[in-house]
Parts: C-alpha cells; structure tokens; sequence
C-alpha cells in the first residue's frame, strides 16, 4: 500500500472521529423537522447559557441558540423550536429551575388556546420574557427584612430598656389612669348640660320643619320681583341689542373688504394672485417642486439599495495532504491552496446572490520556451545549431464568479469555478455546519477527469461586533485524478464600507 492511500486512510479515520464528536457536542441531529426561530426579551438571564433546554409543559421541544446583551441593559434570548409548537396570543417565556438546584431552562406558555397564532416577523417570533423568584432573590429579601426587623428592636431597646424605660412605662401607664378617671368625673358632672344640648337640637329641628315653607314663599316673592325689574329696564335692553345692529354693520363692511381682496387675487394681481393665477409662476412652481421630488426618491432609492445589501468576505487557506511534491518545480509548496471570497446578495427578497472568488491554485502555472541559435564561425566558415528547451514556473491564480440562489437550507451555484465552468451546492447542517460539493473542468483543461471537490466547515467563534467568523475546513479534493486530503481553515466578516461604495450602483 501506497504512503499516499495510508495518509488517505488515517484522514478519513481522522474526518469520522471529527464528525462524530462534532454531532455529539453541538447535540445535532440528522433526522428533524422543521423548526422555527422564537426570540424573548428578559431583565435577567442568570444561569442560562446557549444550549440550554426549552420546554412547553415540561416537554423538550428546543434549546437556546444565543443570548445576547441589548443596547438597553436587557438580554435577548434567541430559541430554536420544533414546528409543531404553535404559539398563540398571550404567549410568554418564563425561565425555571429543575428542582430546587437544577439546571435553568426556558419554559413556554402558548398562550390561550382560542387565541390567533402570533404572526412570524422577519422569520422568527417575538415573545414577552419573566422569572420566576429564585432562592437569590427570597434570601435577599429575608435579608432584608432581617435588617429592618434588626433595626426596630434596636429603637425599642434604646426607647424602653434600662431602668430609665421601665419609669417611663410606668409613667404611662399613670397617665392614662389618671386620665380615663378625670373623663369619667366630667362625664357625670356635665350630665345635665348634655340632656340639655340634646333637647336644644330638638328644638331647632322642629323650627325648622316650620319655617322651610316660609322660605320657599319668599323666595317666589323674589323671583317675581326680578320679573318686574326686568320690565323695568327695557330701555336698557334696547340700547343693548341697537349697539348689536351697529357690531353686524362693522362686520358687513369687513365681509365686503374681503370680497374685494379675493377678487383681486382672482384676477391675477399681487404675488398670491400671480401664483395662483399666472401659468407661468405656477409652472416654476410645480418644476422646482418636481426636482425636489425627484433628489428625495433618488436619495430613498440609494439608501434603500444600500439597506438591502448584504455583502461578506471571507479569506481561507488548506493544506492537501496526499499530493506529491513536484522536485522540479523550485520554490513552489504544490500541496498548499488559498482563496479570497466574496459573497453580494443585492436584494434578500429575490432570493439570489453572487460569488466571487479568487484563487491560487497549489501546482502553479507552467510554460515552455524553445530557443533555436544558429552561429557563424567567421574565421572557418562553418555554423552551428543550439535549440534550448527551458521549463518556467509561476504562481497559478484562477478566478471564479458564480451566481446562485437559496432553496430553504441548500444553496445552488452555477458559473465559473477556477475559471472553467462548473456547478455547486452548500448545504447548511446548522448555524455552525457547512457542507460543500463542487464540480468543473469538465473539458479537461487541467486534468483527464473533472475536477471534483467535497468540503466541511466548522463555526468555532460566530461572528460578534468588533470580531470577525472564524471557522476551520476539511474534506476531499480532486479524487478522481491527484486526491488531496484538506486541513484548513479561515475567517470571514461582513464589509459595512465596502457596501456603502456597492450601494450607488444600480441593482433591478
């Protein structure tokens, strides 16, 4: 057996522990549903980390796939669901604990089961978030009414402790003694002075059930007076309603002035009458109105263009194990491969994108020259013939520009791969794995078979604000002519600056 087929073996030994470790520490399963994406806010997600459980009704039906901190101080939580939990009005997510010291996990109320189901928002669905108390926060508050308990009986034991309290208390207590007898004494000297005050309201009531329609008479006595004094004052009441008359007057005389202003406008004097009116002050109007018009679409349609792009770079490197190293190419590592990536998705909706990559190719790029010298021998006469053949190598660099378009987890690319065409297809396994499958070079411009390519990569650190993805890659290359067992990896972020030059130009 070859050395090349032993490293061969020993890669996929290597690439099968990978995978195995890889499905059982990201917990991945190869047989599921779908799934949908639940996002929750919380005021505080102590103990709860990414992978934790999400139940409804105690049954496991998700987990947490990240936990990030917002802008206001509030930690959102984002979940991965089965699709078969439908969640209606008044859901909310509540994080509990497995017994008294078990792990945090998020539990999911669906809410009422009349209710309409809650509408998905840019592909995942916004819950409202709540704790339960925890054995954190009751010792808190056992603590502190600790303190508060502490506190009051250190006030009573200064205020009635001691020898100095006692008197006090009994001080008290005379005091009070002394008062209910003294209110006892007043009670029964005054006896007959509150028999009289009793007997005086009584009086006074009874008046008044006496005098009540008095009252009544007088006030109709007055009412009519007012109606006579009323009639009195007519005169008065005349003045009143002529100054009225003369007010009307003023306003009609108002009213005509007015008429008199709208007519002018109307014929076309004066600068509102002139805009109104006259052709051409309005046709400037309406123009510079237009252009106005036409710089804020313009701007709204830039702005938008540059809010839809989405634009990533990506740069990897491999080593190809297995590949024989070429003596006679001086300089050259024919075993090592690198790539610039570009990935441009002018508009989400329409569900298509862009590749752009530029590689170098690990054998590099050979050619020939053929020199043919013929020299004279001035003093003899005779010639002689030298033909040279020299080999030259240089670094291979091939370009690839493909377009492609998602179809739920699997995308498919058509177009040029390591400038000769070719098809792809990624499948994306979970936020974390990414499988790859390339074919090209079908008219053997390099090799006597097609070239075939099979990778896998592995999310180690996602993406965050100020830090870029970073991943590391294995696979197959090349099986059917010079297999390359690969072992690489790489980083990729997303290019805000680069998108704002990309969002001036036209994109249909």
């Amino acid at each position: 057996m070859s050395s090349a087929s032993k490293v061969g073996i020993f890669m996929l030994a290597i690439l099968g522990v990978l995978g195995f470790f890889t499905l059982k520490v990201e917990d991945i399963s190869l047989r599921h549903g779908p799934t949908k994406v639940v996002t929750a806010i919380f005021d505080s997600v102590a103990g709860l980390d990414e992978k934790s459980t999400v139940r409804v009704a105690g049954v496991r039906k998700g987990k947490v796939t990240d936990v990030q901190l917002t802008s206001d101080g509030k930690a959102l939580v984002t979940m991965k669901v089965d699709g078969d939990v439908q969640l209606r009005q008044g859901a909310v997510a509540r994080i509990a604990d497995l017994g008294l010291l078990g792990e945090k996990f998020v539990e999911l109320d669906t809410g009422r089961p009349d209710g309409p189901v809650l509408p998905e928002k840019e592909g995942q669905t916004m819950l409202s978030g709540s704790q339960n108390p925890n054995i954190s926060s009751v010792t808190s508050q056992v603590a502190d009414i600790a303190t508060d308990v502490k506190a009051i009986t250190a006030s009573l034991r200064g205020a009635i402790g001691g020898q100095t309290g006692e008197k006090r208390l009994d001080d008290i207590v005379e005091n009070v003694r002394q008062i209910t007898a003294q209110v006892r004494l007043l009670i029964a000297a005054n006896q007959g002075n509150i028999n009289a005050s009793a007997e005086n309201i009584r009086a006074i009531t009874d008046n008044l059930r006496m005098e009540i329609p008095t009252i009544a008479r007088s006030i109709d006595a007055l009412a009519g007076q007012m109606g006579g004094a009323v009639g009195e004052n007519r005169q008065d009441l005349r003045a009143i309603i002529e100054n009225l008359r003369g007010l009307s007057a003023d306003l009609r005389v108002t009213a005509t002035n007015l008429n008199s202003i709208t007519g002018q406008v109307k014929s076309g004097e004066g600068t509102v009458g002139k805009l109104l009116y006259n052709d051409e002050a309005h046709d400037r109007l309406i123009g510079a109105l237009s252009s106005v018009e036409s710089g804020v679409n313009e701007l709204k349609s830039t702005l938008g263009r540059v809010n839809k792009l989405q634009l990533d770079v990506g740069l990897n490197g491999e080593y190809q194990a297995g590949l024989p190293v070429d003596e006679g190419r001086p300089g050259f590592d024919t075993r090592a491969r690198s790539a610039l990536k570009l990935d441009l998705v002018p508009d989400p909706e329409k569900n298509r994108f862009y590749h752009i990559e530029a590689v170098s190719l690990p054998r590099g790029k050979q050619s020939e020259r053929i020199t043919d010298t013929t020299v004279t021998n001035p003093d003899t006469g005779e010639t002689s013939r030298t033909i040279e053949d020299r080999t030259r190598f240089e670094r291979g660099f091939a370009v690839s520009a493909q377009v492609g378009w998602k179809l739920d987890d699997v995308n498919l690319r058509l177009g040029l791969f390591e400038s000769t065409g070719g098809i792809g297809a990624d499948y994306k396994v979970n936020d974390r794995v990414l499988v790859t499958g390339e074919a090209y070079d079908f008219g053997k411009a390099r090799d006597p078979n097609p070239h075939l390519r099979v990778t896998g990569e592995y999310i180690f650190r996602k993406q965050k604000p100020n830090f870029p993805q970073l991943f590391f890659s294995t696979g197959v290359d090349n099986p059917l002519n010079d297999t390359g067992f690969i072992l690489g990896g790489g980083i990729r972020w997303s290019d805000s600056d680069l998108k704002y030059l990309l969002g001036s130009v036209p994109i249909k």
